[in-house]
């Protein structure tokens, strides 16, 4: 094989490999995550979205920061299930909201390591949960328009 051709061979396979580790970084730091636009309490705000299971397991986890408008979790159907910071590295706040955009119960949850962590759990039914940064002192009381809130649902049907 001609000198050229080799070097050119190895190179394109670094340009792979790079571009291969470069996307998976992006997609760990969440990067690739899609939002909407909503109101939260009558104000506009952006959250990450939740909508897929895998989407929903991951979370916000390995984050070295949440997201400003933190990151809302839809669920097809009413939840009762609690949530867990295994492998968060930030302090959160999360709100849990009924089908209508209505809170239910807030809570702080703090970062965990290492198991057993702590399950934060509403004791009540929710369709939507939305994970803030810790320092975020909005009241979170109420969630989005009955059509976006539809519209979200209608999402992960």
């Amino acid at each position: 094989m001609p000198y050229r051709v080799a070097v050119r061979a190895r190179a394109l396979a670094l340009v792979g490999v790079l571009a291969t580790v470069a996307a998976l970084a992006a997609g760990a730091r969440g990067a690739t995550s899609r939002t909407t636009e909503l109101r939260l309490d009558g104000a506009v705000f952006r959250p990450e979205l939740a909508l897929t299971s895998a989407q929903q397991q991951r979370g916000l986890m390995y984050r070295k920061r949440a997201p400003l408008d933190g990151m809302l979790f839809v669920f097809a159907w009413p939840s009762s299930g609690g949530f867990w910071m295994k492998n968060t590295l930030v302090p959160l706040r999360i709100v849990f909201f009924d089908t209508a955009g209505k809170r239910v119960r807030g809570l702080s949850m703090t970062p965990c390591t290492q198991d057993p962590c702590r399950i934060y759990s509403p004791g009540k039914q929710y369709r939507f949960a939305l994970e803030l940064p810790a320092t975020d002192r909005r009241p979170a009381l109420r969630l989005g328009s009955p059509a976006d809130l539809r519209r979200l649902l209608a999402s992960v049907r």
